[in-house]
């Protein structure tokens, strides 16, 4: 469905890109490093040697974003105390790199959010970040904080390449720096980024994202990027042809009281025979019991109980069954 050979499909490259980094205690989230001012590259337009002959080269693109974060520092050094102290206690540290992607399709899932905590045995001491934070020093180092690597799917999904793409570093690792001036901020060193060719140089968060094509807007294709062809299946397949099957089984059993004018006979005779049968009346609950088996036997004799009650004033029937021929019609208004 997504081959870059379907000619149904169009692009649907990455148009915004936003980057963070957050630590989590159980005192709440810090975001430490931030930025929005991140530049789309499309692949054709680098000399690199990665192999991605699986997918289609137009819909690969080399995000890049500035190494000093867009956003101030403004932590008052009161919350950076209590932070630190958090630090001390709780040692279920947890740090967040995040990726906000923004694309056209499809509605309803235009940005696609790519959250990635770090591994236990890949965070620093606590004792380094409460050293950064306090201004001991002025950095402190993060391995494989992210995939450097991954793709959209049409779908909006985020998923890992399933096959090796480069002999270089699949990960990201880093320095986060504080930075110390008449205001403070923090910027992000890229320790790898000498393994893309073209940014050597440039330590700022750097990812390559392959963004799958999708179908074109209307009713099917926004129906097929929302739910999938698995959501159909479910949807048309499973709900809606079992409720066409629940309204065409027993069709036979539903025949006298759907399709023949009135059975008021036949439910009157099913009644006596309850009756009969409570009151211990044997004899005549089996004559009630035969007289409805050779009534709906044949065909006329049902047809015949279920008219009389339609008969009006005059001698005029207001309608007959289907089971009834033009000619036994007649017939039935000459009696």
């Amino acid at each position: 469905m997504y081959s870059s050979g379907n000619p149904t499909n169009i692009a649907n490259p990455i148009k915004d890109a936003s980057f963070q980094i957050d630590i989590i205690t159980g005192g709440g989230r810090l975001t430490l490093y931030q930025t929005t001012l991140c530049e789309k590259i499309q692949w054709d337009k680098l000399n690199s040697d990665v192999n991605f002959d699986a997918y289609n080269k137009n819909d690969i693109q080399l995000i890049r974003c500035q190494p000093d974060a867009s956003i101030v520092w403004l932590v008052s050094d009161v919350v950076q105390r209590r932070f630190i102290e958090f630090l001390d206690w709780d040692r279920d540290m947890i740090i967040t790199s995040t990726w906000l992607l923004t694309r056209e399709r499809p509605k309803g899932k235009e940005v696609v959010k790519y959250e990635t905590p770090v591994d236990s045995q890949d965070l620093p001491e606590a004792s380094d970040v409460q050293k950064a934070l306090n201004g001991t020093t002025i950095s402190f180092r993060v391995h494989n904080l992210y995939a450097r690597y991954f793709r959209v799917t049409g779908s909006g999904e985020v998923r890992s390449f399933e096959q090796e793409v480069t002999s270089g570093a699949i990960s990201v690792s880093a320095d986060l720096v504080k930075n110390h001036a008449a205001f403070e901020w923090w910027s992000f060193h890229d320790l790898n980024s000498s393994h893309v060719r073209n940014c050597e140089g440039w330590t700022g968060p750097m990812a390559i994202v392959v963004s799958e094509e999708t179908p074109p807007q209307g009713i099917l294709g926004d129906t097929l990027s929302k739910f999938s062809i698995w959501g159909l299946y479910i949807t048309f397949v499973l709900a809606v042809g079992r409720f066409i099957r629940l309204q065409c089984s027993d069709l036979r059993m539903r025949i006298p009281f759907e399709n023949l004018p009135s059975c008021d006979r036949l439910i009157a005779i099913c009644e006596n025979i309850y009756a009969a049968r409570a009151e211990g009346e044997l004899g005549v609950e089996e004559v009630l019991f035969w007289t409805l088996l050779d009534i709906l036997k044949p065909i006329e004799m049902v047809c015949d109980s279920c008219l009389a009650a339609k008969k009006v004033s005059g001698g005029v029937i207001d309608s007959f069954p289907q089971c009834y021929s033009s000619e036994q019609e007649e017939q039935y208004v000459m009696d």
